[in-house]
């Protein structure tokens, strides 16, 4: 069995919705235009992180040395009908619960993984946790395409996936092969022209396709800013983040999510406030 079959059946097997891979390289000059314009309209708030690191979020190969492959994965997780909190968060914290399954799955392929690095294997492995631009290589990767509210999506997984991304040494020519090359070819460019979250999005954050502005956005407002007013009308009633423009899309799949991620939803149903010891918690 080839490289590429040996990895997307283990990864399937262990859960994840999908899984690609791509030649480890620098993003192209649309993906540096994107980030470029976003810094410096400044939509990215207080967010500074962003601003750090740029030559090493356009270029995975200044970030971990000897870079030759990303490998993607998407983990999917359910919808849950409580509006003031997003349904991402309503179980266990995603970075750990991803970065232990792709660990998982590193140790199950470690033997095909060396013989392919030459007997040497190093890898690093991220979530949503350094200056990797994680959507974008999803798309390199094959697992979808970014719609107009800048979230992944994938045609049988839907938008409701957290992505995974591994960087290792293995030559990408030793897992490239006929199926990873039609999985990225077969899959659609963009959402066309529906404008579904953009009419959503109740605080005008989505100011037109793919353009967010993170200072009006309220997952920014209830999550990431450093002074959160709950009682303003700009988080229009939310506690913590906003999945407006997800349920809006037709997209949406009901795929079901790793129980990981519902594990307090019984919980945050009775009383959602318990959000914020819970994601106290989480971040120990």
């Amino acid at each position: 069995m080839a490289l590429y079959e040996t990895l997307h059946d283990s990864a399937t097997a262990l859960g994840f919705a999908a899984f690609g891979a791509a030649e480890a390289a620098a993003l192209g000059p649309e993906a540096q235009r994107r980030l470029s314009d976003y810094l410096s309209e400044g939509r990215n708030a207080d967010m500074d992180y962003m601003e750090r690191n740029v030559d090493k979020r356009l270029d995975v190969t200044l970030l971990v040395e000897g870079a030759r492959t990303v490998m993607g994965f998407l983990a999917p997780y359910d919808h849950h009908d409580n509006p003031r909190i997003a349904s991402y968060a309503h179980g266990e914290d995603y970075h750990k619960v991803i970065k232990d399954r792709i660990h998982l799955f590193v140790k199950e392929n470690r033997e095909v993984l060396e013989a392919a690095a030459g007997g040497v294997f190093f890898y690093r492995v991220f979530t949503d946790s350094a200056p990797v631009m994680e959507r974008e290589w999803a798309v390199r990767c094959g697992l979808g395409f970014i719609g107009c509210n800048n979230f992944l999506i994938n045609p049988t997984a839907g938008l409701r996936t957290l992505i995974g991304i591994l960087i290792c040494n293995v030559p990408f020519s030793e897992i490239d092969c006929m199926r990873l090359r039609r999985q990225r070819a077969e899959m659609p460019a963009d959402c066309g022209e529906c404008l579904s979250c953009i009419n959503a999005c109740p605080s005008g954050a989505l100011e037109a396709p793919y353009k967010l502005d993170a200072r009006k956005c309220i997952s920014f407002l209830t999550i990431e800013a450093r002074e959160k007013d709950l009682s303003s009308p700009d988080v229009h009633g939310h506690l913590f983040g906003c999945d407006c423009c997800l349920d809006a899309c037709p997209w949406n799949t009901d795929l079901k999510g790793w129980p990981e991620f519902s594990s307090n939803a019984d919980a945050l149903a009775e009383k959602p406030d318990d959000i914020f010891s819970i994601f106290a918690r989480n971040r120990k």
